[in-house]
């Protein structure tokens, strides 16, 4: 028997849309030797929120962004996400010092079985790996901790996390992997913050004009 292949929700999502960017991505591991600028950002902030759910620490948090926008006081674009990542970060941790759940797991790993609905038999060349980004507790219910970062949330955009096909997947194989069983979502949205920093401003007077 073969090795079966390890895939993931956003293989299958990207198969769906396009087979072809699908088998450049992932079957001939063709890559943009730049990251979008957006993903990036939302990388940054969920291992900013990693350690802060991890240590309850924030400058451990604003570490990470320290490190990553290292040549901030050269390059434009690193100045521009060092200020909008460290203010939404401070801006978090000043509202939500304390939390109404219990973290079980932070960043975990998942995998199982791509089973035929109508058979029940595993399939011989997949298998499905994910990760969450939390595990937590409310009371003795069991919730997905779900990090997303927004230029803006209305109704439209709230109104389309009810139909997050990907989450309602990773409660699956949650549930399958650890035996826990997953009551809902907590979607914990950051908006990305207007304020923009003036030119030729310290990185002093923009915190004392955001306060």
């Amino acid at each position: 028997m073969t090795e079966r292949m390890t895939t993931t929700y956003s293989m299958w999502n990207l198969f769906r849309n396009c087979r072809k960017a699908a088998q450049w991505r992932y079957v001939l591991e063709l890559v943009p030797l730049e990251k979008d600028r957006h993903l990036s950002f939302g990388s940054l902030i969920h291992e900013c929120l990693e350690v802060w759910h991890r240590t309850r620490d924030l400058a451990s948090a604003l570490d990470v962004i320290d490190r990553t926008c290292a040549k901030r006081a050269h390059e434009e674009e690193q100045r521009r996400v060092w200020h909008l990542a460290t203010a939404m970060m401070r801006g978090y941790a000043a509202r939500y010092a304390t939390e109404e759940f219990e973290v079980v797991a932070l960043e975990k790993d998942f995998e199982g079985e791509i089973v035929n609905p109508e058979t029940g038999a595993a399939s011989r060349s997949f298998t499905l790996a994910g990760k969450v980004d939390g595990i937590v507790r409310v009371g003795d219910e069991h919730f997905l901790l779900e990090h997303k970062t927004a230029a803006g949330v209305d109704a439209g955009y709230l109104e389309r996390l009810w139909t997050d096909f990907q989450i309602t997947v990773y409660a699956y194989y949650v549930e399958k992997a650890l035996g826990i069983r997953i009551a809902g979502v907590l979607y914990n949205i950051l908006v990305k913050a207007r304020l923009q920093q003036g030119a030729g401003e310290t990185p002093e007077e923009f915190e004392a004009r955001r306060a």
